[in-house]
C-alpha cells in the first residue's frame, strides 16, 4: 500500500492516466467538421431569415465537463483507494509482521461489527506481503495457532467469519498460549472490549513489552449486563449494571416467554455517576407464569440476557377454594397461604379454574368429597405431571376419594372423627429417602389428631413423614407424572401445631419441588445442557460441545466452551447459568503510555474502488441520455405518452385502494425503536345481557327471599310453600327481615346461590339426587348457603332422629361431621330465648356441623347443613287467608315455639354468631331473670298471631 495523507493506494501506478486527462479535455472541446456547401437554387426563397437555432461550433461545456469527470473518476477507482486516518505507513514498525489479537467475548457483542471492522482496516496498513497472525482471547476447544500465517486476504475472510461468544474472555489464557508459541510480533493490534474483566490492564502492558500495540477499545455503551434478579409474589425486580457511570441513561428491559414473545417492558434510569439500575415489573400471575428469560432492549450479547429458571422463578400454587370462614385467621387455608407466601404466587379457584391454569402445585384443605368431573379434570392434571397436596380433616375421614397415595380407615360420615390419643404424639426423625430429609423436627410440635392409612407392603415406601408412634403423617405416591401428597393432619392448628413452626413452611416448599419431580437438593445428579445463548444472546438448542454438569459444581461453574450460559435440566428441575450472574463491568482506566489509541473514525477505513467505478458509470449513463436526447432519438415516446405516464402515476399515488378506510389506530414508537399499531377507536364496554336469565332470578336477586327444593312429590312441594309462606309473614310482622313470596328451586337449573336458605322437604321415596344436582348443592353450602333437611320422621314415639337414609339420597355431598345443638347454641338466642326447637312434633333433636374442628362452620360461624325430622313446614304452613293448615301436635303453644325456631333459624342464618358475642350477656342475663317466677295461670295464645317479638 502507498500512503497519500490518510488515503492508502493499492494499484497507484493506475494515476498515470490522471495525465491523459488534459488531452481527453482538448479532444471533447475540438470543433466539430465543417459542413458540406451545396448550391440549391430554391434556397434563394430563404435569404434574409435569421435562423433560429444555430450549430455550436464547440462542445458545450457541461457535455466535456460530464466526460472528464466519469474518466477522472474511473482513474480514480482502478487506484484501489482506502481512506484509513488511522493506518500505519510504511515505516519500519509498519513493514514485519502483524498480530491482530480480538476479544470476542460476550462484552464484545454489542460493538462486534466496530470491532471486526477495525480490525479488518489494520490490513490495509504495512506491507502487503507481511504476516499476519490471529490471536482470540475466549478460550475454545479449538483455539487458533498465534505463529500460524495468514496472507491478509484470508485474514479477512477469517474476521469476517468470526462470531462472539457466550462466555467471557481469558486474556491470562491468551497471553500463555503466545508465549508458548515462541512467535514474537513486529507490531500487535488489540481490538478490545475496554471492559477490565480479567485483568485487562496487565493484559495490556504485557502486550505492549512485547511489541509496539494499537488498541482499538470498543467499550460497550448503556447497559452491560444484567447482573441478578429478585422475584416475589407478584412482582420481579431486574438489576442491570453499566460500565460507563457517566451521565443519566434510560434503558429498557423486556420480559419475554421461551419463544421470544414480549409481555412486558420496564424502564432502566441510571442517574449521573450511578452504573446500577432496578427494572421493577408487576405482572399478573398467570402471565408472570410465561416469562422464560429478560434481556435488554436494542443490545447485543449474551450479558444482557437473564434465563429464569425454577430456582428463582416464585412457585405457582393454586388453592381450592372452600367458600368462607368464621374465622379466617383461625381457618387452614390462612396457615397455608402465610406458609406459601415467601416463596409462591397464590391463586384461587374451583378446581376447573385452577387446573386451567396449570400451576406447580394445587392445595385442597379437608375435601371429602370431589365432583366427578373435577376428579376426571385433577387426575389428568396430576398425570401429566401436576403435584396434588391434600390435607386431611373430619371431612376426610368420613368419606375419601381416589385422588389419595395411600387407602385410608374411614369412619361414620355424619359422627366420625379421626383418632385421638390420650397424649399427643411428636414428630419422628424424617427418613433418609425423604424429600424432607436434613430438615430440623420441632421438639415441641404435637398432632393430636390424624387420619390412618391401612396397613400395607408399600406403605412405608409411600411414607415421607411419621409420628412417633410410626403411623405416617406424610404420604405420597406417583401417578403418571406426577405426584399426590397427603398431610394425614390439618394444615391449622385444629388438629396439630405444626402450622406454628419454620418447618411448616419448608415442607410445603420441598413437597411442591418433589411433587413436580424435582430434587430439593444438589447432593447428587448431573445437569444437562437443554437450551444455551451464543455471544449474541440468541437462545437455541445445545450444541455438540455443550457437556453436562455435576450437581454439586453447578453453582461453582466457569462459562466455558463446554459449559456455555443456558438452561440445563437437572435433579432440582431446570437450572440456569446467566453469563451476566453477579458480573461488574468496568472501563479499563489506564493504558500503556506506549500503546497508541484509535477513535471510533481512526479506526475505520473505507474503500474507495467501488464508489468511484460507480460514479464513473452513471455519469457515463447520463451522457448517453444526453446524447440520445439531443439526437433526437427519445422523441418517438411522443408528448401523449409522456402526458399518460404522469397521469397513471399521479392515480396511482393519489386514489385508495379497494380496502383504503379511515382507520382508527395510530403507531407508537417502542424503546427498541420500532413501532407498533395503537387502536385509537373508542371503547365500548357492553353491559351484562340478562338474556339467558330468567324472571324468577332476576326476581330473586332483587329481593331477598326463602327457597324450598322441588321434588316429584307436589301435594307435600305444596305444603313447603305454604309453610315458608308462613314463616315469611311471621318474619315480615315480627323483625326488620322482610322477604319476598317463597320460591320454588330444581336443584339442576337454578342459580341457588341466589338463595340465603333453601328448605328442603324429603318425601319418603324420594331417588338419589344426581351428579348435577349434588354439585350445584356443594357449590352452593361452599359459598356460604344454608341447606335445611326435614325427614320428617319425627311422629315414631320414641324414636331418636334418623339420618342413615340421608346417606343415599346425598351420597356424594361433601358433608361435615355433625352433632346435636347444645342448650347454650347461639340459635337458642339468635331472636327468641328457646330450649327446643319443635316443629309438628317436639322434643326431636336439632342436627348442625360440628364444631371446634377444621370444618368449623363458615360465614360467621354458620351451619351450612341444618338437618331435623320435626316437620316444621307444616307447623308453619297457612293458607291464603292467614290460617293453619295442619295440626300441631302441642297446639298453640307450641304452634307458636316453632314460629319462634324458624324466626331464630332465619335469624341466624342470615346474621351468624353475633350474639355469641359477651356485650349481650347482661341483657340475657336480665331477660333470664325477670323469668325466674313462674306465672300460676297457663298461657293462652291464639291459632293466629298478628305480631309479637322478643
Amino acid at each position: 500500500m502507498t500512503a497519500l495523507g490518510p488515503f492508502l493506494l493499492g494499484a497507484p501506478w493506475a494515476l498515470a492516466a490522471l495525465a491523459a486527462l488534459p488531452l481527453i479535455w482538448w479532444i471533447l472541446r475540438a470543433t466539430p467538421p465543417a459542413p458540406r456547401h451545396a448550391e440549391l437554387p430554391s434556397m434563394q426563397l430563404l435569404d434574409g431569415i435569421e435562423p433560429q437555432e444555430e450549430t455550436p461550433a464547440r462542445s458545450p461545456w457541461w457535455v466535456w465537463l460530464i466526460r472528464t469527470l466519469a474518466v477522472a473518476a474511473a482513474i480514480l477507482g482502478l487506484s484501489q483507494p482506502v481512506y484509513a486516518p488511522g493506518a500505519q505507513t510504511e515505516t519500519a514498525e509498519g513493514t514485519g509482521s502483524l498480530l491482530i489479537v480480538v476479544d470476542n467475548g460476550w462484552s464484545s457483542a454489542p460493538r462486534w461489527p466496530d470491532l471486526i471492522n477495525a480490525a479488518t482496516a489494520t490490513l490495509d496498513s504495512g506491507n502487503r506481503d507481511a504476516p499476519v497472525h490471529l490471536l482470540l482471547t475466549a478460550p475454545q476447544q479449538f483455539n487458533p495457532d498465534p505463529a500460524e500465517r495468514i496472507s491478509r486476504a484470508d485474514m479477512a475472510k477469517r474476521l469476517a467469519s468470526l462470531r462472539p461468544q457466550a462466555w467471557a474472555p481469558d486474556r491470562a489464557d491468551a497471553l500463555a498460549r503466545l508465549r508458548d508459541s515462541t512467535f514474537t510480533p513486529d507490531r500487535i493490534f488489540w481490538a478490545s472490549d475496554g471492559l477490565e474483566g480479567r485483568n485487562g490492564q496487565r493484559f495490556a502492558q504485557e502486550l505492549s513489552s512485547i511489541a509496539p500495540l494499537t488498541v482499538y477499545a470498543a467499550a460497550p455503551t448503556g447497559p452491560v449486563v444484567i447482573s441478578s434478579i429478585r422475584s416475589q409474589t407478584d412482582s420481579v425486580s431486574v438489576t442491570a449494571r453499566r460500565a460507563d457511570a457517566r451521565g443519566v441513561t434510560t434503558g429498557y428491559v423486556s420480559a419475554l416467554t421461551i419463544d421470544g414473545s414480549a409481555l412486558a417492558t420496564a424502564p432502566l434510569d441510571f442517574a449521573d455517576g450511578q452504573s446500577e439500575a432496578v427494572a421493577e415489573f408487576t405482572i399478573p400471575a398467570a402471565a408472570l407464569a410465561r416469562v422464560a428469560r429478560f434481556n435488554v432492549t436494542g443490545q447485543q450479547g449474551a450479558g444482557t440476557v437473564w434465563l429464569w429458571d425454577s430456582a428463582d422463578r416464585s412457585r405457582r400454587v393454586g388453592l381450592v377454594d372452600a367458600g368462607a370462614s368464621a374465622q379466617p385467621l383461625l381457618s387452614d387455608m390462612h396457615y397455608i397461604r402465610k406458609a406459601l407466601e415467601p416463596f409462591a404466587t397464590i391463586s384461587e379457584g374451583s378446581i376447573e379454574n385452577l387446573v386451567a391454569a396449570s400451576p406447580d402445585a394445587i392445595i385442597m384443605s379437608d375435601v371429602g368429597q370431589i365432583l366427578p368431573q373435577d376428579a376426571e379434570l385433577l387426575n389428568t392434571w396430576v398425570e401429566n405431571g401436576g403435584a396434588l397436596i391434600r390435607f386431611a380433616g373430619p371431612r376426610l375421614a368420613a368419606q375419601g376419594d381416589d385422588l389419595l397415595p395411600v387407602a385410608l380407615r374411614r369412619s361414620s360420615r355424619a359422627l366420625g372423627g379421626a383418632l385421638a390419643w390420650d397424649e399427643p404424639q411428636a414428630m419422628a426423625s424424617f427418613p433418609e429417602a425423604s424429600p424432607f430429609a436434613g430438615l430440623s423436627v420441632p421438639g415441641d410440635v404435637r398432632i393430636k389428631q390424624q387420619v390412618l392409612a391401612r396397613p400395607g407392603p408399600e406403605l412405608a415406601s409411600k411414607t415421607w413423614a411419621r409420628l412417633a408412634d410410626g403411623s405416617p403423617l406424610v404420604t405420597a405416591d406417583t401417578r403418571g407424572n406426577g405426584t399426590l401428597i397427603l398431610f394425614h393432619t390439618t394444615a391449622g392448628p385444629d388438629w396439630a401445631d405444626l402450622a406454628y413452626s419454620g418447618t411448616f413452611s419448608q415442607m410445603l416448599r420441598r413437597s411442591i419441588a418433589a411433587g413436580r419431580g424435582e430434587a430439593v437438593g444438589d447432593a447428587e445428579g448431573a445437569y444437562t445442557p437443554y437450551l444455551t445463548l451464543d455471544g449474541y444472546g440468541r437462545l437455541s438448542a445445545a450444541g455438540p460441545n455443550a457437556a453436562p454438569l455435576k450437581a454439586v459444581d453447578f453453582a461453582e461453574t466457569v462459562l466455558s466452551e463446554s459449559h456455555p450460559p443456558g438452561l440445563y435440566r437437572g435433579p432440582a428441575g431446570t437450572r440456569a447459568l446467566n453469563a451476566g450472574a453477579g458480573q461488574r463491568p468496568r472501563l479499563i482506566a489506564e493504558w500503556p503510555l506506549s500503546a497508541r489509541l484509535l477513535g471510533d473514525a481512526e479506526a475505520r477505513s473505507l474503500r474507495l474502488a467501488g464508489p468511484l467505478l460507480t460514479l464513473a458509470a452513471l455519469l457515463l449513463a447520463l451522457d448517453l441520455f444526453i446524447a440520445l436526447f439531443v439526437a433526437g432519438r427519445l422523441r418517438r415516446f411522443g408528448r401523449s405518452a409522456a402526458t399518460a405516464c404522469i397521469l397513471i402515476g399521479g392515480a396511482m399515488v393519489a386514489l385508495p385502494g379497494p380496502d383504503a378506510v379511515a382507520q382508527p389506530y395510530q403507531y407508537e414508537l417502542l424503546p427498541d425503536g420500532t413501532y407498533r399499531r395503537v387502536d385509537t377507536s373508542p371503547d365500548v364496554i357492553r353491559l351484562p345481557s340478562t338474556g339467558n336469565s330468567t324472571q324468577k332470578e332476576i326476581d330473586a336477586a332483587l329481593e331477598m327471599r326463602l327457597a324450598f327444593v322441588e321434588t316429584p312429590d307436589g301435594d307435600l312441594n305444596r305444603r313447603t310453600e305454604a309453610g315458608l309462606s308462613g314463616l315469611t309473614s311471621i318474619l315480615r310482622m315480627r323483625t326488620s327481615v322482610e322477604p319476598a313470596d317463597p320460591h320454588g328451586v330444581n336443584l339442576e337449573t337454578d342459580s341457588l346461590e341466589l338463595y340465603p336458605l333453601i328448605y328442603f322437604n324429603v318425601p319418603e321415596s324420594m331417588p338419589p339426587l344426581s351428579e348435577t344436582a349434588i354439585a350445584n348443592l356443594n357449590t352452593y353450602l361452599r359459598s356460604g348457603g344454608a341447606l335445611v333437611i326435614d325427614t320428617r320422621a319425627g311422629g315414631t314415639i320414641g324414636s331418636q332422629t334418623d339420618v342413615s337414609r340421608l346417606e343415599t339420597l346425598l351420597e356424594g355431598l361433601d358433608a361435615p361431621p355433625l352433632q346435636t345443638v347444645g342448650e347454650n347454641h347461639v340459635l337458642t338466642r339468635s331472636f327468641y330465648l328457646l330450649n327446643d326447637f319443635p316443629g309438628r312434633y317436639a322434643q326431636r333433636s336439632l342436627w348442625i356441623e360440628q364444631a371446634g374442628d377444621a370444618s368449623a362452620p363458615r360465614g360467621d360461624g354458620v351451619s351450612r347443613l341444618i338437618i331435623g325430622d320435626a316437620d316444621w313446614a307444616s307447623a308453619w304452613a297457612v293458607d291464603a287467608q292467614g290460617r293453619d293448615l295442619y295440626s300441631v301436635d302441642g297446639g298453640a303453644e307450641q304452634r307458636e315455639m316453632s314460629r319462634r325456631f324458624g324466626v331464630n333459624l332465619v335469624m341466624y342464618v342470615l346474621t351468624g354468631s353475633y350474639k355469641d358475642d359477651q356485650v349481650h350477656i347482661p341483657a340475657l342475663l336480665e331477660r333470664l331473670g325477670d323469668g325466674e317466677e313462674p306465672d300460676d295461670e297457663p298461657v293462652e295464645l291464639p291459632s293466629r298471631i298478628l305480631d309479637g317479638g322478643p
